[in-house]
């Protein structure tokens, strides 16, 4: 019977409220629907108990959206870090106890959902091998941080993971120790993926080199080391391993192998000048500042020829100490142990 009650008391406070289309709070109005209400048929406590409700309900509400994107930022945590997520939800109100929650009742992104396995442990790749072409979350090995990286699949049977990408001159690449270290460029334009990064992936494995590059006539080369391998900041991602060289480019690497990374504001190389300073650029440097230069400055940026060994340079192919390349492209890929 006080069932009853209630209800008529609803329907009067609704049938009072739709004349005026009274704003309830919480972006929520009733709106016009009932013609023949009148003052004296609203008692001012059916009005006020379904004011009150109203904004109960609309409380309650913001209180689960809040649930439900906590709900998703552990599932993101879940998959960058491989901890099962805790779910700690309020305890259960009116309006929780009538719309229960559960995972499958929440509007989640389904990839993150796929992740998590029957052991609540996410699978991720180590790298690009099998994997689609574009962007990829991997993990080399278990003990890092996922990243993600530009899986290419469309050039030598695929499974490549883009290191270095240059084309159009619209990353600036004289930069300091710590953009070379983690990285700069979004992964779909031009970008260098970063020195850590870098060491984490051919560390993990026996990876091998393809470097690809073209000029202003539009001629393309490419050079492929069949080993590849840098040191870690300790050592300042030093060019460890360098393995057999094949391709139409030439061998202008091999002069770099066992040098250590330099920048304009770390000065590692063997000469007496600081090689990264003078040719505005960053690269694993000898004693001479005059051979390759893979991350030097983009000729189209600046309109003319770049001279003093300052252009984007390949040894045995644009030699400087005029000139730019118009794109060069670097990756890494597991290599195929026979």
């Amino acid at each position: 019977m006080s069932q009853m009650l209630q209800l008529d008391a609803l329907v009067m406070a609704m049938a009072c409220l739709s004349t005026t289309q009274t704003d309830l709070g919480g972006g929520l109005m009733v709106p016009p629907s009932l013609e023949n209400a009148n003052s004296s048929s609203c008692p001012v406590s059916a009005i006020s108990g379904l004011t009150t409700r109203m904004q109960s309900l609309s409380r309650d509400i913001a209180s689960i959206k809040e649930q439900i994107g906590s709900l998703q930022e552990q599932l993101v945590d879940l998959r960058r870090g491989g901890s099962p997520p805790v779910v700690a939800l309020a305890a259960p109100n009116s309006l929780g106890s009538r719309f229960p929650l559960t995972i499958d009742s929440l509007d989640l992104e389904p990839q993150l959902l796929a992740t998590v396995g029957a052991v609540g442990v996410p699978t991720m790749p180590a790298n690009c091998l099998k994997q689609q072409h574009g962007v990829v979350l991997i993990r080399p090995r278990s003990n890092v941080e996922p990243f993600f990286v530009y899986c290419h699949q469309k050039v030598r049977d695929g499974g490549w993971t883009m290191v270095v990408n240059r084309y159009d001159g619209s990353a600036d690449f004289n930069r300091k120790w710590a953009d070379y270290k983690t990285g700069f460029g979004p992964l779909t334009t031009e970008f260098f993926i970063g020195l850590d990064k870098l060491h984490q992936i051919t560390s993990s494995d026996n990876y091998e080199l393809l470097v690809e590059l073209q000029n202003r006539k539009q001629d393309l080369r490419y050079a492929l080391y069949d080993h590849f391998s840098i040191g870690s900041e300790s050592e300042q991602y030093r060019l460890n391993v360098l393995g057999k060289h094949q391709g139409d480019a030439a061998d202008a690497l091999r002069q770099h192998t066992g040098k250590k990374f330099s920048t304009y504001d770390q000065d590692n190389d063997e000469s007496e000048q600081n090689c990264a300073a003078q040719q505005s650029a960053a690269f694993w440097y000898a004693g001479s500042c005059n051979l390759s230069n893979p991350f030097g400055l983009y000729q189209r940026l600046l309109e003319r020829d770049v001279d003093g060994y300052k252009g984007i340079l390949w040894r045995g192919f644009l030699d400087g100490p005029k000139g730019s390349l118009k794109s060069v492209r670097m990756l890494v890929r597991p290599r195929a142990i026979s």
